[in-house]
């Protein structure tokens, strides 16, 4: 997903924030410790619909899923799919020296946002809804359900942990000294991206970690013994 932002926020930064460079050479957008120094942020997971569908048979998940591992029954026989998202919104706000000096940017305003798309349970169309296969389908496909939304909860604070000791990223205090709002909006974004991607990468990795164990032919074979009618 793209990222977003929230409409420009135009501030103006007092002196003590954001003066001319110093006779001495020193910075144009000067820290002042009397302002906010850390980012205002916000995480959230919202609540992603979850859809079963039957209306494929078994045949079209085998391709869909492009997989040659099999369940229990020989062939492939239930798919969850999760619509990834990794969306962020900044309040981005400038403020203009005195002298005409260089403008000063920072990060008045964050929220990322790691709500999914779609969770979709894919049943094949050979089984009737409320049969033995049916059931044993869906209370596997439930349990990816559940292990993705965990995994997501825990990257949530994983992301929580990581911004709040991301103390460089510029505050109303810790101004940014760009050239226009372009600059700052290119710079801001490249520097918040160092701070939630990794996050997000791992929180992937570990998901495709949890969802492996529960996909291990002894899992499947205990599954298929459970009905008789397996196609």
């Amino acid at each position: 997903m793209s990222p977003s932002r929230l409409p420009p926020l135009l501030a103006v930064l007092f002196a003590a924030a954001c003066g001319p460079a110093s006779p001495s050479g020193g910075p144009a957008c000067p820290h002042d410790e009397f302002l906010d120094r850390e980012v205002p942020f916000t995480v959230l997971i919202s609540s992603a619909p979850t859809i079963v569908r039957r209306d494929l048979d078994i045949d079209a998940l085998g391709r869909m899923r492009n997989a040659d591992k099999l369940d229990g029954a020989g062939r492939l026989q239930g798919l969850t799919i999760v619509e990834h998202r990794l969306g962020y919104k900044t309040g981005v706000a400038m403020g203009q020296g005195f002298f005409k000096s260089r403008p000063c940017a920072w990060l008045e305003s964050l929220t990322v946002d790691l709500t999914p798309g779609e969770v979709t349970i894919y049943v094949p169309r050979e089984y009737a809804a409320g049969s033995c296969e049916d059931a044993e389908i869906l209370r596997h496909e439930r349990l990816h359900e559940d292990i993705h939304r965990r995994g997501l909860e825990e990257a949530a604070d994983e992301t929580r942990r990581a911004l709040a000791r991301a103390k460089w990223l510029p505050a109303r205090g810790t101004p940014l000294e760009v050239a226009d709002r372009a600059e700052a909006e290119r710079r801001l974004d490249g520097m918040l991206l160092k701070v939630i991607q990794p996050e997000y990468d791992r929180f992937k990795e570990r998901l495709e970690k949890d969802q492996s164990v529960i996909d291990l032919p002894e899992n499947y074979e205990w599954v298929a013994r459970r009905c008789r009618d397996w196609k």
